[in-house]
């Protein structure tokens, strides 16, 4: 039978057992980012000897970019080959750090969406009625309030739905189902991107398993703040000069 596929969970619980993180990617990849604790053992270097860097004794759950990055289940097949007891973290790296994670490496200290989140936004039930949701949203600093299912992202409740409903109407039947949402591990010029592609003031953070992580706002982005001071005293002025 070939090597068990694991997720994130699995990752954890074999952590605590003492599993061995293995990277099989290029070193230079290694360098920049890698889940901590991992040590390097790339799939081109991967032989009967320099498997013996690691401890037979423990578990060994290996890992490369992402799921369709091949890799890691060929280092599975040849350690297991090699007698090691091996999982494949199968979506690897990428499904790590979108669910916001920690990593090492020269690159884990640059900025990212999960950097700017914030977790003040209002969030509701399905069920919780049209004047539950004024008061919640009209006590948030934003505009809506996300209907979560558990941690679940089920959809966002914009307060002007809310001003003709009737007290009797839900989150349910008042939201929008598929507000648009972003990973925490992406950097903030692609978030700016996608703030600039999507005309939105504030962004949705979930996981991949559409867990809600927080919101971040454009205004919070590195120079944005600094613009809304400077264009907000131009005003002043102007104001100021005609009277």
């Amino acid at each position: 039978m070939p090597p068990m596929i694991v997720d994130v969970g699995a990752v954890h619980e074999l952590i605590a057992r003492g599993a061995q993180l293995v990277e099989v990617l290029p070193k230079h990849e290694y360098r920049e980012l890698h889940l901590p604790k991992a040590v390097n053992l790339p799939l081109s270097e991967l032989d009967a000897r320099s498997a013996q860097r690691l401890d037979r004794g423990r578990p060994v759950v290996v890992y490369c970019w992402d799921a369709l990055c091949d890799l890691s289940p060929r280092a599975a097949a040849r350690l297991d080959q090699l007698g090691f007891e091996v999982y494949d973290y199968a979506l690897s790296k990428i499904d790590w750090m979108a669910r916001g994670l920690p990593v090492e490496g020269s690159s884990a200290t640059e900025p990212t969406a999960l950097s700017l989140v914030r977790e003040d936004v209002a969030t509701c039930a399905l069920d919780d009625d049209a004047r539950t949701l004024r008061a919640g949203i009209d006590a948030s600093p934003y505009g809506f309030a996300l209907a979560l299912r558990d941690r679940t992202v089920m959809g966002r409740v914009r307060r002007s739905r809310l001003d003709e409903a009737a007290d009797g109407a839900t989150a349910e039947t008042v939201m929008e189902p598929a507000p648009a949402t972003v990973r925490p591990h992406i950097p903030l010029d692609e978030l700016e991107r996608r703030f600039h592609h999507g005309g939105a003031e504030t962004l949705i953070l979930t996981t991949p398993a559409a867990e809600l992580i927080g919101v971040v706002r454009q205004a919070d982005l590195p120079g944005h703040g600094e613009e809304d001071r400077r264009a907000g005293s131009r005003v002043a002025a102007s104001s100021s000069w005609r009277s």
